[in-house]
């Protein structure tokens, strides 16, 4: 999916109020975002179903007459190419049970309303981001013919963020089904440099994201002697029955077991639903190790 020629995205708005339409409509165009509202589940449906429209991500309104957000958002889910697609809800209700149901199937994206521009603009580019990389990484892992596809073990080594998406293009093709655990390989290794090598801890990203300087916190990090003899280690090993990768950073490690599930604490902010997901979508068993240094995850064969 493409940006359709503007610079930050493509985005469809699904809102049934006129006034908020125009005003989101608004927000994003200031942006350089396009955009295209329509006010009820059905005319999404129909658009997202067409296959001459692509979006990197959908503004979905949790209460809409007749097919509601929700039963939206379970259709897209269901379709294999809109899957990976990121809808971040709009929600005036802010009950844990209605947040629970998005959730649970597949929104890892909230806003409240009355929505802040400032706020829907910084989610917009993480929600983007992230969907754009996915999606590189896809085109990428379909486009090689990995030297390793036949390998049975390999141990290898990284320190950057480039580093990691090249390993995960590359290691993927150790697996049955690459597309489904690139974007995973991908995650668990640049956690190990952000958050492990580099100690940039959740606080800390999110303060860095709102200011639109996380990637040159990372760099400087990366030059900083504290932290450049650091690396990333990734083991595969490859039997008959399952794929086993062990990924570890020489941080000082974390509390990981909040972040195995996404919790309705973090539901608004920018980041910290990348290991759930990767849990959820990408391996059969994932489990972090000691002080959260070592991740280990398993695909069976």
């Amino acid at each position: 999916m493409n940006s359709m020629g503007f610079n930050n995205g493509s985005i469809l708005i699904v809102e049934d109020d006129p006034l908020m339409s125009d005003l989101l409509t608004l927000y994003l165009r200031q942006e350089d975002y396009k955009c295209i509202s329509v006010s009820s589940s059905e005319d999404a449906w129909l658009i997202l179903s067409d296959k001459q429209y692509t979006f990197d991500c959908v503004l979905l309104d949790i209460n809409l007459p007749g097919m509601s957000g929700i039963e939206l958002l379970k259709k897209i889910k269901a379709d294999s190419r809109l899957y990976n697609l990121p809808v971040i809800m709009e929600t005036a209700d802010n009950s844990n049970e209605s947040i629970l149901e998005g959730m649970n199937n597949g929104a890892y994206y909230y806003l409240t309303k009355p929505v802040v521009q400032e706020k829907l603009i910084a989610l917009l580019k993480v929600a983007v981001g992230d969907f754009r990389r996915n999606a590189y990484l896809q085109k990428e892992v379909k486009s090689i013919s990995s030297i390793f596809k036949n390998c049975q073990e390999g141990r290898f080594y990284f320190k950057t963020l480039l580093d990691c998406q090249r390993l995960a293009v590359a290691l993927a093709n150790m697996f049955p089904d690459p597309e489904r655990v690139i974007s995973g390989l991908s995650e668990l290794m640049m956690n190990a440099v952000e958050h492990g090598n580099l100690e940039i801890g959740y606080e800390t990203k999110s303060s860095l994201l709102a200011k639109d300087y996380w990637i040159d916190e990372i760099d400087e990090r990366l030059d900083d002697k504290q932290y450049a003899c650091r690396q990333g280690e990734i083991l595969l090993l490859k039997s008959d029955n399952k794929i086993v990768v062990t990924i570890s950073d020489q941080g000082k490690g974390f509390d990981w077991q909040p972040y195995l599930q996404l919790s309705i604490e973090r539901i608004f902010d920018q980041h910290g639903r990348g290991i759930a997901a990767t849990k959820e979508r990408c391996f059969d068993e994932l489990e972090y190790q000691g002080n959260g240094s070592t991740v280990v995850g398993t695909v069976f064969l």
